[in-house]
């Protein structure tokens, strides 16, 4: 705590140095001045710009820190077909460091930072995010080895009408072709059962619970179950994967490589 003598000694080397009073002496009390308050006001400014100088500074150094460092947003599906893709990256970039991560609400994790990356096949639009196309992937019908179609090796949308057994699909995109294609095949993706995980569709398929329409990465990951993969045509189905980043983030070199790999390699 400052004593009083030297708290007035520093008044007084003050208004010397500013030349004018800053303070009215009466008795025992002292008032601000007009030129006091000015430079009160002025002093207040100084300190918030010190303040903001300092954030600044660590959030720089906490960069600094990461520059080598990038978290991806993806779904286990997206992650299964880009694997081999981010095997490359780390064999070209070895010395950046890639934290994988569930990308269920992907524009909400990049808006709060807490990915650098987002790649999903549902994008939410956002004025401060970019969006890409990243790649597509084929869809097939999954069914049990059992199943009537088994034997078979291509089937068209509007066959789908004709099923006996509930088709389940995710992808709602899915359900609009279905229903442009034959409002009957729509009628069979009516269930009891719904999913928005593949892993749990694939083993209601299993479970012989209904067939499913699926990336046909995720089928071919599970060749050694009793699950047929029969392709769809007129039209053949595709999920467009899409890579997402906020718009400052490009400054990152470690994000700036990783985009450009990945644009370019699945291309």
């Amino acid at each position: 705590m400052i004593s009083q003598p030297t708290l007035s000694q520093q008044i007084r080397f003050l208004e010397a140095e500013v030349g004018t009073p800053l303070f009215e002496r009466f008795g025992r009390g002292i008032k601000i001045t007009a030129d006091g308050e000015i430079l009160y006001v002025k002093a207040l400014s100084v300190m918030r710009l010190l303040d903001e100088a300092k954030k600044e500074t660590n959030e720089l150094r906490h960069a600094q820190a990461r520059v080598n460092k990038l978290s991806i947003g993806i779904s286990p599906m997206d992650f299964l077909s880009l694997a081999p893709l981010f095997l490359k990256f780390h064999e070209q970039y070895p010395d950046i460091s890639v934290q994988f991560t569930s990308g269920e609400y992907t524009t909400q994790q990049l808006l709060n930072d807490s990915i650098d990356i987002g790649i999903t096949d549902n994008p939410n639009p956002n004025k401060e995010i970019h969006t890409m196309h990243l790649h597509t992937e084929e869809q097939a019908l999954a069914v049990y080895a059992g199943h009537p179609w088994a034997d078979r090796t291509s089937v068209s949308f509007r066959e789908l009408g004709e099923l006996d057994t509930p088709l389940f699909a995710c992808d709602l995109n899915l359900h609009e072709q279905l229903h442009a294609s034959n409002p009957k095949s729509s009628s069979s993706l009516q269930s009891m059962f719904e999913s928005t995980s593949n892993s749990i569709l694939l083993t209601m398929v299993l479970q012989h619970m209904g067939v499913a329409i699926l990336p046909v990465s995720s089928i071919e990951n599970h060749a050694g179950q009793p699950i047929k993969m029969i392709r769809l045509i007129d039209p053949t189905p595709v999920r467009e994967i899409k890579l997402m980043y906020k718009k400052y983030q490009y400054s990152n070199p470690s994000v700036q490589q990783c985009i450009e790999f990945l644009l370019e390699k699945s291309r």
